[in-house]
């Protein structure tokens, strides 16, 4: 995917198991994607029931993988 080469920002992906609108394989891709093009990502697949609207949920595993990555992000802009 050449049309991500020009990214410059930092990039966290999340995906639920039983997304079926944006399956973690479709997600994955990106991810492979973005490191073909040494741009800095993080990724997350987390086995959730709820499907699409999984994110929507109060899921503690998303909300600490969300919040660990803006911490990290916080850490290395010495906020």
């Amino acid at each position: 995917m050449r049309a991500l080469a020009p990214a410059q920002a930092r990039f966290f992906l999340a995906s639920f198991s039983t997304d079926w609108r944006f399956a973690p394989a479709r997600s994955r891709e990106i991810v492979e994607a973005l490191i073909a093009n040494q741009r800095d990502v993080v990724y997350a697949e987390i086995d959730a029931p709820h499907g699409h609207d999984a994110f929507l949920m109060d899921d503690p595993r998303y909300h600490h993988a969300v919040a660990a990555y803006f911490d990290r992000i916080g850490r290395e802009v010495g906020a």
